[in-house]
């Protein structure tokens, strides 16, 4: 038991084991969403992670959720913005693009995140970018463009983009705004603000299994179905944006974003060996730019005294 608890308190100090196993867990679930196709409704998947998420959470965390309600309610549209539009908003898009596009197209999108956080932190914290973090942000765009063309210019004269990727990119924005908006948290634990989360998200996943209902495309859970929205709840939901919260809550917003650009890698690799992907030449491309991107944006961040925009 001592051992244990030693390993547990080193793992929850070091943020770099805590999102390294967070990516690991979100590029699995890019795979997941593959394989429930068919298997399981989109807002059926989505909704019951995020409903599981809430009641599990609740039942161990009861006691702490009761005492941090008033700080809840001081800051009611904070925790829906985040829980209702941001983590929602992105599982939403995600799902729905595992349908139109590959599990190693849904995890190199993903990577544009970081500079979708550093955009947002422009516009909205006011955040200085210097030019050399500018063409970071350039590269990692140019990478993004080539994914959703699939490396062919005449896509752009045609407009004929992948609709799935289109919809992850607009994912990516929900989880980026999600990131961003964690730094100015309210100061509670980050399973018990998790739990707050789960609960607006699950409002508004309630919402569009009603819509889905009605639409006539609900599609009940099979044996494999209702694994693979355990496997949601538990890993790439509960145990994934615990770890994400508290990996932010030590190293800050742009540091922990930079780790999203293991989650293509992690997912090609799955994809690969679990799905049977191909990886084409664009893929690559596409993947050595964002990372290229980003990589000199992280270097930037810690020379003093650049020059900014």
């Amino acid at each position: 038991m001592f051992f244990f608890n030693t390993i547990r308190k080193k793992v929850w100090s070091s943020p770099h084991v805590l999102l390294t196993l967070t990516t690991l867990m979100w590029a699995g679930h890019a795979n997941i969403l593959k394989l429930s196709i068919y298997e399981v409704s989109p807002m059926i998947l989505m909704g019951f992670r995020w409903i599981g998420c809430f009641l599990i959470l609740t039942f161990f965390l009861r006691k702490e959720i009761l005492f941090y309600i008033p700080k809840v309610i001081n800051r009611l549209s904070w925790f829906w913005l985040m829980g209702g539009f941001g983590m929602a908003g992105f599982t939403i898009c995600l799902i729905f693009a595992a349908q139109q596009t590959s599990a190693i197209n849904l995890g190199i999108t993903q990577s544009f995140i970081p500079a979708l956080v550093m955009l947002l932190g422009l516009v909205i914290l006011k955040t200085k970018i210097t030019l050399l973090q500018a063409l970071g942000l350039l590269l990692s765009l140019t990478g993004a463009l080539i994914l959703v063309s699939r490396g062919s210019f005449g896509t752009f004269n045609n407009l004929n983009f992948n609709n799935g990727d289109l919809i992850m990119l607009l994912g990516c924005l929900c989880y980026a705004g999600y990131t961003v908006g964690l730094t100015n948290r309210v100061k509670m634990p980050p399973s018990v603000m998790f739990a707050i989360f789960s609960f607006f998200a699950a409002l508004t996943l309630i919402a569009c299994i009603i819509l889905e209902y009605f639409q006539g495309k609900t599609v009940l859970p099979s044996l494999v179905g209702m694994g693979l929205i355990a496997y949601c709840i538990i890993f790439p939901s509960i145990l994934a944006q615990i770890f994400f919260i508290r990996g932010v809550e030590l190293i800050g917003a742009n540091q922990a974003g930079l780790y999203v650009n293991l989650v293509p890698v992690f997912t090609a690799l799955i994809a690969v060996f679990i799905l049977s992907e191909t990886i084409y030449l664009y893929h690559t491309v596409s993947l050595v730019l964002v990372l290229g991107g980003i990589y000199i944006t992280e270097k930037i961040t810690l020379v003093p005294n650049n020059k900014k925009l």
